[in-house]
């Protein structure tokens, strides 16, 4: 991706709109959504049901943007101070042009065109990009698999205090899980979404069909419909998984897998998931919102996928991997974390992957997967990925931070491009990238 001069005009007389509004320190939102109107509102919690909340269309962004009306809900609380985002809109941000299904067009209007329902770009911790075209600014909307991030990034934290040692055996700290497949798999090997449990996601029909192991996980949860072979507790349904191949050999994405991690983080400490994310990430990164997590009848978290937040939280959340988000004693995200991330994954079990020839980036072949993250790539830049087109996207070395949610219309298949999008923005020259000394510097 190229900065195109010529075709930056087309997006100025926007730009100086939205700077006027950044001016006085609000959120550059677009003006064309304004909400739903109780008509509307109506019928979508009339047409809701378990089988049809994720399908696409209107529905589904409207259940994304307001879970708890449809699901239990724990808090996420926010406290302290927040931190700011200075407002420096780039004209030159929003008029690289990105090539993308609907062919070769300027950020703005990509993100105005596709299934996007909000986008932000940080860089050096200020705002150079802010989109809301299917939302608000002030809307919590479901991260899905971007949930995981927040589980790997907590058991991170107990790592560095030295209550989690990631080498260990899982049912050395859960012996529940002593007696199924989980029987000496390494924690790391349930970071790393290579924990051998034959529950995957992968599987044919894993979404729709109750006799699929991944199905039944997700109604333990409620968020599938419930059948008679459905077990009302999900740690009783987890903790008799079986094994269908040793640990530490395939990346094979399973969500149980971020459910045990979870539970792990809450058996090391005594508090609940949602306490421990409001009080270990959630305050001490400066959210200006509390997030919600879904949970079951039974209070139990939805780990995987069920966090909510707002965008501008999602981009704090990337922020604590980059230098601006860094500074200062005690940052929450360490320098051991981030070389693990950047540095320590196995290739190996990431090539080993059935769908690891396929699996790219903007046409570029990521190094291997970690501590849940989809994609690290060889430039050290990470990614998180969510059904339905949710993203987090961070480049430690160019300080940059691009963050967004979607929903689709009628399938997967016409998800949003953000992924690959923010790859080309990163890679555009648009963001110089930090010399290591200047970073440093700034920890």
């Amino acid at each position: 991706m190229k900065y195109a001069p010529a075709r930056a005009t087309c997006v100025q007389a926007l730009l100086a709109a939205l700077l006027t509004i950044a001016a006085a320190g609000a959120p550059a939102a677009d003006a064309g959504f304004r909400g739903y109107s109780l008509e509307e509102t109506t019928r979508f919690r009339n047409d809701w049901t378990l089988e049809n909340w994720d399908n696409g269309g209107a529905l589904m962004r409207y259940v994304f943007l307001n879970m708890p009306e449809f699901f239990n809900h724990s808090l996420i609380h926010r406290g302290g101070s927040v931190r700011a985002l200075p407002v420096q809109l780039r004209a030159d941000v929003a008029a690289a042009v990105t090539e993308t299904r609907e062919g070769r067009l300027p950020l703005a209007a990509y993100v105005n065109k596709a299934n996007v329902n909000g986008v932000i770009v940080l860089h050096r911790g200020a705002v150079v990009f802010e989109s809301y075209p299917r939302m608000r600014p002030h809307d919590t909307h479901l991260l899905m698999s971007v949930s995981k991030a927040l589980a790997s990034t907590l058991i991170a934290v107990l790592e560095d205090r030295g209550l989690i040692d990631t080498t260990r055996t899982v049912d050395s700290y859960l012996p529940e899980l002593g007696l199924s497949g989980w029987k000496g798999v390494p924690v790391i090997d349930i970071l790393d979404m290579a924990s051998g449990i034959g529950c995957l996601e992968s599987e044919e029909g894993a979404y729709e069909n109750p006799a699929r192991c991944y199905y039944q996980y997700e109604a333990s949860l409620g968020w599938q419909p419930a059948t008679a072979a459905t077990v009302g507790s999900t740690r009783a349904f987890i903790a008799a998984l079986p094994s269908h191949r040793p640990s530490g050999q395939v990346y094979e994405y399973t969500s149980p897998d971020t459910f045990v991690l979870g539970w792990l983080a809450e058996q090391v400490t005594g508090r609940t998931y949602a306490e421990l994310l409001s009080q270990e990430i959630w305050q001490k990164m400066g959210a200006e919102s509390d997030a919600l997590i879904s949970a079951s009848r039974q209070g139990m978290p939805v780990v995987h996928g069920g966090v909510s937040t707002t965008l501008r939280d999602l981009a704090r959340l990337g922020l604590l991997f980059t230098p601006s988000g860094r500074t200062g004693t005690g940052p929450v995200v360490s320098d051991a974390y981030l070389q693990k991330i950047q540095r320590q994954g196995r290739p190996e079990i990431f090539r080993a992957a059935r769908d690891s020839k396929s699996s790219r980036l903007n046409g570029e072949a990521p190094l291997y997967n970690t501590y849940q993250w989809d994609f690290v790539m060889p430039d050290g830049d990470f990614y998180k990925g969510g059904y339905g087109g949710q993203g987090l996207y961070v480049s430690p070395s160019r300080d940059l931070v691009v963050a967004y949610f979607g929903t689709f219309d009628q399938g997967p298949e016409d998800n949003n491009q953000m992924a690959s999008v923010a790859r080309q923005l990163a890679s555009s020259g648009l963001f110089k990238p930090i010399p290591r000394a200047d970073r440093d510097e700034r920890r």
